[in-house]
């Protein structure tokens, strides 16, 4: 096994400023046993074991995960490898563990470099000086034993099952790095954008610097910023001493930039990026270097008058739209399922993703938030506030870090994590506390280290919370996470309606199609509403455990489902008017709302709850509602005043014709109109008063047209005679019971329409799918599915729109982009 391992090791030397990066030929093995297993890293035991096969097939599936054995990772479990990197004279090696969960012994060529009563936290970047130690050839062992209750750890709460082996593993990236006498320790690029003009920004680059030696040192630190030019600044450092030069255009010129190039998020422009190249000499000799990417761009918040936190970026009012972001369950994303994601978000028209957990492996899914301009919100997890998930007890509003030595890792994670994040364009700011804030002592603390190392906006709580050190949060997280109908955004004024800034809400289920359900529900448990369901729902002692709250909501709305089929189909139906029903309401309710975050974005293992798409990696139905809902210019429905409002969010202006039809409940015409619009941005105004088809169930059709004719968006309601109807004074934090549901039968009560599709491949992966009404009545909700040649559901397969009506005699083509041989289409 070593043999093969040094085989595959890149041969030493490692020059200086160069990195090994350990991430393959590693073994996993169990204290006390001989077998081993293949891993790579970053990994969790749990995660290298499952690609390994060691739990079977369908782990995830059904029932099974519920009987997995949890007790083999009360035991010790060891990564072992192999690589070359024989010490250069003159120059320092430093061993670099960017995150290990949880207590970890260091083993080098037999020699413990850490042990397990100090090395411990998940959240630690750690660096040891190895070059005594290093032969031609290595061997690196580390023994890890697993969190504990009242550990600070990885923290999924209830959003599924907790991780079989708590998280254990070698979770972010090992490095071998190689430097002279003077190591770069950070570089941190702090931009000052002019906001009137876009066309002046300052840059102060802040440049940490460590001497190894125990002798002063001196040298030159040279800069290289790309579109700008190169500079070199003298140093020098005292023996073991380390020191920032904080650089400006006072000092250098080229940190002035005229006509600089902004970062915006993809929905206001293009994402521009800078690099810039910082390189240690010493005697004219190379001792390290490192590479940064960064954007100019300002990025501010402040409280409106109604203690609402409004973010702007470059000067402009934004409202956030996003979702909440968790890793794998057992950590295995991949590059390649990170861009994937991120993808879906900019295709939902989102332009946040709200990070609640420090989540990933590596940098990826924030250098890809980056490059394609998607805004990202960091903080802790209610993973540490809550004593029945953290194991420590509550103290007060501030949560379970309340004593010397959890405030002093927590403070240690802060400080490692604020400096691995500050250089990356996209972070618009940090939330310290989830459902709680810190305690007075440990925010101070925290402060200061922000202070130091980070410039974007603080928020203490995404409650809304009072922080006698930072002030209000101006954010609100007072649910639903639980079903309430399309309404419910509009008329609902004291909890999580559409005011202010809802850092994270959503209805509840939103179920996969039914290709993915059959792929984590047996089939035999699919019908009627079984265990398996349940087990699939969260992990939530107190409440959205059950498919019991969706059932009812359907046959409320619907009908009693009289098969799977139906109910996935009427399920659909829930998810995609309550989810768009929630970005819409947020939408035209701008300014007084500043900010939406659906509860959730994707899911950590197979789910039928919180996900706008499921962990196969294939949309729900709440997906394209997301889509429609957050187009940049679009008419919607106010169900609360019943006019139809014309929004916007294009950052430029533009006329368009506003154009509604109304159907009675038999698909017959009853009315309609245009206007002609002018929308700026973030225009929201009422162009059609609709009320005088109250108390009758319609159809309403929607659409924005350019002067040709071309259909810019289109939107489509059935709306009942009556509302539901709310138990106001019962709402509780997860949900506002119904006493009565809003009868929408009709939706599903039209005879079948005759809807035809065709289908033209224009190459590259895109296709072209037409579907043609031949029916005087309304085809609602048509479902495209791409299907592989075994059946099973395209992931990803970017649909321009999908789960749509056609009006009686409508032919709509819509585009989807799939990166997949033999491919068909089905119409469900």
């Amino acid at each position: 096994m070593v043999a093969a391992a040094f085989a595959c090791t890149r041969p030493a030397p490692i020059s200086c400023g160069d990195s090994l990066v350990l991430d393959k030929g590693w073994q996993l093995s169990r204290a006390g046993g001989a077998e081993q297993w293949n891993a790579t890293v970053p990994s969790t035991v749990a995660g290298a074991l499952y690609d390994a096969g060691f739990f079977g097939d369908g782990l995830l599936e059904g029932l099974a995960y519920a009987a997995a054995d949890k007790a083999i990772f009360d035991d010790t479990w060891t990564y072992r490898t192999a690589f070359s990197a024989k010490a250069a004279p003159g120059q320092h090696y430093e061993l670099c563990f960017d995150g290990l969960g949880y207590y970890a012994d260091i083993f080098l060529n037999g020699t413990q470099i850490a042990s397990s009563d100090t090395t411990f936290g998940v959240f630690r970047r750690r660096a040891y000086e190895v070059a005594p130690l290093l032969r031609s050839r290595n061997t690196l062992e580390v023994r890890l034993r697993r969190a504990q209750s009242g550990d600070l750890n990885i923290g999924f709460v209830d959003w599924n099952p907790r991780p079989l082996d708590e998280s254990m593993g070698i979770v972010r990236p090992v490095t071998l790095h190689a430097t002279g006498a003077v190591s770069i320790e950070d570089v941190f690029v702090i931009p000052d954008l002019d906001v009137q003009t876009l066309a002046q920004a300052d840059l102060e680059v802040r440049v940490t610097l460590r001497n190894h030696e125990a002798r002063p040192v001196e040298g030159t630190l040279h800069l290289d910023l790309q579109d700008a030019g190169q500079a070199a600044v003298p140093f020098s450092l005292e023996a073991g001493q380390t020191k920032t030069l904080c650089l400006t255009p006072a000092e250098l010129p080229l940190l002035h930039l005229t006509d600089p190039r902004v970062w915006w998020s993809y929905d206001l422009g293009t994402p521009e990026l800078y690099s810039l190249e910082a390189r240690a000499e010493v005697a004219g000799v190379l001792s390290d270097r490192r590479e940064v990417e960064f954007g100019v761009r300002q990025i501010t918040s402040s409280l409106t008058a109604d203690n609402y936190r409004q973010f702007k970026l470059n000067g402009r009012d934004i409202l956030l739209k996003g979702a909440g972001w968790t890793d794998d369950i057992f950590l295995r994303d991949t590059q390649e399922s990170l861009r994937r994601q991120v993808e879906y978000v900019k295709d939902m028209n989102l332009n946040c993703i709200r990070f609640e957990n420090i989540w990933g492996k590596d940098d990826t899914v924030y250098d890809l938030c980056d490059r394609l301009g998607v805004l990202s919100l960091v903080g802790w997890s209610c993973q540490w506030e809550w004593e029945n998930y953290c194991g420590l007890p509550e103290t007060d509003s501030y949560g379970c870090i309340n004593t010397p030595e959890t405030e002093d890792l927590a403070v240690a994670y802060f400080r490692d994590q604020v400096v691995r994040l500050h250089n990356h364009a996209s972070l618009i700011g940090w939330l310290t506390g989830s459902d709680r804030i810190p305690n007075p002592g440990l925010e101070q603390r925290y402060m200061e280290i922000y202070n130091a190392q980070e410039y974007r906006p603080y928020v203490c709580s995404a409650k809304n919370m009072e922080s006698g050190i930072t002030g209000w949060s101006g954010t609100k997280m007072e649910g639903p996470y639980e079903w309430v109908g399309a309404d419910y955004w509009y008329r609902d004024t004291q909890a999580g309606g559409a005011f202010g800034f809802n850092t994270e809400t959503g209805i509840g289920a939103n179920l996969p199609q039914a290709g993915s359900l059959r792929r984590m529900i047996p089939e035999d448990a699919l019908w009627p509403l079984s265990e398996a369901w349940d087990y699939h729902c969260t992990a939530s002692t107190s409440a959205m455990n059950a498919t019991k709250v969706l059932n009812a909501v359907i046959e409320g709305h619907y009908g009693a489902a009289i098969g799977f089929e139906d109910f996935v189909r009427k399920a659909h139906a829930v998810d995609y008017d309550g989810t768009r029903g929630m970005f819409e309401a947020f939408r035209v309710r701008m300014p007084r709302s500043t900010g939406i975050v659906q509860w959730m974005l994707n899911s950590a293992w197979p789910s039928l709850y919180w996900q706008l798409y499921d962990w196969y990696g294939v949309p729900t139905a709440g997906y394209y509602g997301t889509k429609k809902a957050c187009e940049p210019l679009q008419l919607m429905f106010n169900y609360a005043d019943r006019k139809v409002y014309a929004v916007s969010e294009s950052p430029e202006p533009v006329t368009l014709k506003a154009n509604y039809l109304v159907y009675d409940e038999q698909s017959r015409l009853l009315g309609g109109d245009s206007k002609d619009v002018r929308l700026g941005y973030r225009t929201s105004l009422p162009v059609f008063d609709l009320r005088r088809f109250d108390g009758r169930p319609h159809f309403v059709a929607l659409s924005l047209t350019a002067a040709d004719g071309t259909v810019v968006a289109d939107n489509f309601y059935c709306l009942p005679a009556k509302d539901n109807e709310y138990v106001w004074d019962r709402t509780n934090w997860y949900i506002t019971p119904v006493s009565r549901y809003a009868d929408l039968r009709f939706a599903f009560g039209q005879e079948p329409a005759d809807v035809q599709m065709s289908v033209e491949e224009r190459g590259d992966g895109q296709w072209a799918v037409t579907l043609t009404n031949k029916s005087s009545v309304i085809a609602y909700m048509n479902i495209l599915q791409a299907l592989d040649a075994a059946g099973e559901l395209v992931a990803p397969a970017f649909w321009s729109d999908n789960f749509f009506p056609l009006l009686p005699g409508q032919t709509k083509t819509v585009s989807c982009r799939a990166d997949v041989r033999d491919i068909h289409f089905k119409l469900d």
